[in-house]
């Protein structure tokens, strides 16, 4: 009847699934010793001896209790009044003696509804409760059950419970065991002080994972020390901050530790090797940092560390030289860690998993890594190990889990490697240097699910050993050179649902076992050279997409079938990007689409319209029919594409004016209508769209003005005009645009700008007269390209603070008056082109803080004065300063006839002063002085006799000195 404790459910498990078995063993089995046993003995002697019956004030209780719940699983059947005791319930036990109820255990019995404590509140006999993994709807916890003195144990996590726990649960004394853990995403319960733990002194086991702890003082560790009983600890992504206090080294019976997930920002407490009694240690992204204590290794019974994620700094050489008496799991990916693993690690022979990802680790794995019979995982991925795999890793009978990707390890892998591998399930060697020198008959001891070998130098047709592989769920092996058909025997693989066999040079038709796959969830079979049409099933066929599937770049032909529109059914992404597609895009391609994100038709020749049944694909994100020869009107109806984020629609035969409907589109974040035949003005609406990063409108015919109100899409960081028939002044207000000026961007991790597991962007940007395309570096690349329009005036003093820019493109333009000595301030610009303008005055010297500037183009302008005397300006060729016939200096190889020293009046402001009129001025008030100078001398010393005779002693005394 009683499963006893689930406290295990509440903490916040970051490990591989192999090793959960593990911490949760470690973590729960005294627990479910502890309490299991006592509900066990309850129910042998209520079976045995029977028990008296639970009085009718109890049984009212309870039965109040279920009827403000609802029970969709049934697990409260036997709650009835038709029972004569409520202690034959289920989840119901009672004192043998007394009759009284001592233990309601109702955990994970999906009950859902209001949790109405007050009337458990008359239990007063009660000693065990646990209501975990429900859906109450958001209660607190009731400070009445306070009053349950006897209580022993204690389970609400994961139960919807939310608020502040109330200190009166303080007055439980007799606790034993107290669980309030919820997950790291939910934070509904919080405790903005502990102090209410100190009379629990009988606690062993207390779960606070998940509770925010945000406004506990940094005390919390003195109430927490006074519970000197703990046996485990576990307080996993509470938002804790500051240092981890050094009171709990006080709590000397302690053999888990839950820290991780909070953001410390402290040194690794060297305290820690003195707590003997630990079993279990968890400290993985704490915002720890400093050094690894080497007495780890000492602490007599430690058993598990997972401190990964940290920014700490250790070398494993001498990490692994220490005894580890009883170490089995031992978790630190990225943290920092330096040195080559030592043949010492042999010894190791409890060691269950070894993780080391995304580390620092050089040298060679060494061959005693074959003695760690115990061994189930083992990744050391991402890391600059080099040399061979050690074979003696094929006698490691328990592992289940290998992953040595991203490294540069070399050599041979043969049978020897795997011999006794039987429970291998998950195998990655991709993106090394290895050779596979494995005989076509080989039939592998194992049945893996998922195999990686991308980047492996994979050669000629596929390996017959994955005929064997009936368990294989994913299989990757692109970026190899396999050639030939794809096998018929891979399409039989029952379970496979991804495949990925991108960039080979596989050859042959578009298998037809692809649409009729009821496992393959996602295929990618990018750049190769499939060739064919696209399948055309009979009507009523039952053939289908897989969610997701990519053949783009290869040469596939012909139209699109009409039968594509039933096939699309389940799909959620379909790229047939760069092929060699012709026709028009089906009318009926989004009739029953219920679930496809992101649509690719780039890069083909398809003609006609665009539909206007694409408003009709309401999940849609991405949207790509670039690069075709389509023509006609963009379609109004794609504004009602409410999730729309990307929308190219470039480099075709459109013409009319864009739709208004488009501002519908709130989330679009990429919008390219380029290289078209639009007209009319730049519409103001598309300030609505917030949420814009990209904008690019070059090739076509706009006119007008550019809109003031573009000037307040925050997120603009790719802005691209160019080639259009702009007019008037550049606007004022640039600086408003605040990721051109901070250059902060909201893309987490990566710098690539994805969408969903699939859809990688890239965009196109012209630079030095080429077009170069970004997408792995896209989310940091930011420009602003307004050339070859018919814009007047000044150039915006503001532009030159906006300090995130790379790229700025203002050439072929009607531009006047100075280039801003502002642009100085625009640090990380690294391209700059105000060619074919009516420009004039100096250079800026302030150009010389211009670090990454690595292209210039100021040439057909009408700049004047010497060329600035700067290191990264003297790189630059002759025709980055061309037609500007009065400039001078050694880059355009024309001699200076004067040399002044540098006023920064003579850049102007651009506001109208005229550098070369304040140089002819200069020249004459010079001259005039001289000759004011000299006349005042010659005059005092023909009119005075005693500055004549004082002169002319001067005079003789220096040429005596010489």
């Amino acid at each position: 009847m009683m499963s006893g404790s689930g406290l295990q459910h509440g903490s916040s498990h970051q490990e591989p699934r192999t090793t959960g078995v593990l911490q949760k063993g470690l973590f729960c089995f005294v627990v479910r010793m502890f309490i299991s046993d006592y509900i066990v003995v309850l129910s042998i002697f209520t079976s045995l001896f029977g028990v008296a019956g639970c009085s009718n004030q109890e049984m009212q209780s309870l039965l109040a209790f279920k009827n403000a719940l609802h029970d969709p699983a049934g697990r409260l059947v036997s709650w009835s009044v038709v029972s004569q005791s409520c202690c034959n319930w289920e989840g119901v036990s009672c004192d043998r003696l007394t009759g009284r109820v001592v233990a309601v255990d109702l955990h994970n019995c999906s009950l859902i509804g209001d949790f109405r404590s007050a009337v458990l509140i008359e239990l007063r006999a009660l000693e065990f409760l646990d209501v975990s993994f429900n859906n109450f709807t958001g209660p607190s916890i009731p400070p009445q059950m306070g009053l349950l003195k006897n209580l022993r144990y204690l389970n609400l996590s994961t139960a919807g419970f939310a608020g502040t726990i109330p200190w009166q649960l303080g007055n439980l004394s007799a606790l034993t065991v107290l669980d309030f853990s919820s997950s790291a995403n939910s934070m509904t319960l919080k405790s903005p002080d502990l102090s209410w733990l100190s009379n629990l002194t009988a606690l062993k086991y207390l779960s606070l994972n998940g509770v925010d702890l945000s406004a506990t003082p940094s005390s919390w560790g003195q109430p927490v020390s006074r519970l000197s009983q703990l046996i485990d600890l576990t307080m996993s992504n509470c938002r804790l901050t500051g240092s981890i206090p050094t009171s709990l080294r006080n709590l000397t019976y302690l053999e888990t530790l839950y820290l991780d997930g909070n953001t410390f920002q402290s040194e690794f407490p060297p305290w820690l090797v003195n707590m003997t009694s630990l079993v279990t240690l968890r400290l993985n992204s704490s915002n720890l940092n400093g050094s690894l204590p080497f007495g780890l290794s000492h602490m007599p019974h430690i058993q598990s560390i997972s401190s990964g994620n940290n920014n700490l700094f250790a070398n494993v050489t001498q990490i692994f030289q220490g005894p580890w008496k009883k170490l089995a799991f031992f978790q630190m990916r990225k943290s920092n860690l330096e040195g080559s693993l030592p043949s010492s690690i042999g010894n190791l022979t409890s060691l269950s998993l070894l993780d080391l990802k995304h580390n620092k680790l050089k040298g060679t794995i060494p061959e005693s890594m074959g003695l760690l019979r115990s061994l189930t995982v083992l990744e050391l991925g991402y890391n600059q190990l080099t040399g061979p795999i050690p074979s003696s890793i094929g006698s490691l009978s328990k592992l289940i889990n290998i992953s040595l990707t991203h490294n540069s390890l070399s050599g041979a892998i043969s049978e020897s490697h795997f011999h006794s591998l039987h429970n291998l399930k998950y195998l990655d060697l991709s993106s090394n240097k290895l050779a596979f020198n494995i005989t076509a008959n080989w039939t592998p001891p194992f049945d893996l699910f998922v195999l990686r070998l991308a980047h492996c130098h994979i050669e000629g047709k596929f390996p017959l050993f994955l005929k064997s592989q009936r368990s294989m769920m994913t299989l990757e092996l692109s970026n190899n050179t396999l050639t030939g058909k794809i096998p018929s025997w891979l399409w039989s693989l029952p379970k496979l649902e991804r495949l990925v066999l991108s960039h080979n040079q596989l050859k042959g038709p578009i298998p037809s076992q692809l649409y009729n796959s009821t496992s393959l969830k996602e295929v990618e079979l990018r750049d190769n050279q499939l060739y064919g049409n696209l399948p055309n099933p009979a009507k009523g066929s039952v053939a289908g997409f897989p969610w997701e599937l990519d053949l783009s770049i290869n040469k596939i032909s012909g139209p699109i079938p009409q039968q594509i529109c039933t096939m699309l059914r389940s799909s959620i992404f379909l790229s047939l990007a760069s092929n060699e597609l012709e026709g028009q895009i089906p009318a009926c391609i989004c009739e029953k689409t219920e679930y496809l994100e992101a649509l690719d038709l780039s890069d083909n020749k398809l003609n006609g319209q665009l539909p206007s049944n694409f408003g009709n694909c309401s999940s849609l994100k991405v949207l790509n029919v670039a690069d075709n020869k389509l023509e006609g009107q963009i379609p109004v109806e794609v504004g009602k594409l409410k999730k729309l984020q990307v929308l190219h629609i470039s480099d075709n035969m459109l013409s009319g004016h864009v739709p208004s409907s488009l501002q519908n589109c709130k989330m679009l974040e990429i919008l390219d209508l380029s290289g078209n035949s639009l007209l009319g003005k730049m519409p103001e609406w598309i300030a609505d769209l917030s949420k814009l990063r990209i904008l690019v409108l070059r090739s076509n015919n706009f006119q007008g003005e550019i809109p003031i109100q573009i000037c307040y899409l925050q997120k603009l960081q790719f802005l691209d005009l160019a080639m259009n028939n702009l007019s008037g002044s550049i606007p004022q207000h640039l600086s408003n645009l605040s990721t051109l000026m901070n250059r902060t961007f909201t893309s987490s991790g990566s710098s690539e700008l994805r969408y969903g597991n699939y859809y990688k962007e890239e965009i196109h940007m012209v630079v030095k007269g080429h077009e170069w395309a970004y997408k792995y570096i896209l989310s940091t690349v930011t420009s602003l390209d307004l050339s070859a329009n018919n814009f007047t005036g000044h150039i915006p003093v503001d532009m030159g603070y906006l300090k995130g820019l790379l790229s700025l493109n203002l050439s072929h333009n009607h531009l006047t008056g100075y280039i801003p000595h502002e642009f100085g301030e625009m640090e990380n610009l690294e391209a700059l082109d105000l060619c074919c303008n009516q420009l004039r005055g100096r250079i800026p010297e302030t150009f010389a803080d211009l670090d990454f500037l690595g292209y210039l183009n100021l040439s057909h302008n009408n700049l004047s004065g010497r060329i600035p005397d700067l290191p990264h300006l003297e790189t630059f060729e002759p025709s980055s300063f061309s037609g500007n016939p009065e400039l001078c200096g050694p880059q355009v190889h024309e001699k200076c006839n004067f040399d002044t020293s540098y006023s920064g009046e003579a850049e102007g402001k651009g506001e109208g002063e005229d550098g070369e009129y304040w140089w002819e001025s200069w020249r004459v008030g010079m001259g005039m002085g001289i000759v004011i100078g000299f006349a005042s001398v010659i005059g005092v010393l023909t009119l005075s006799g005693q500055w004549r005779t004082r002169y002319y002693k001067f005079v003789d005394n220096i040429l005596g000195f010489f």
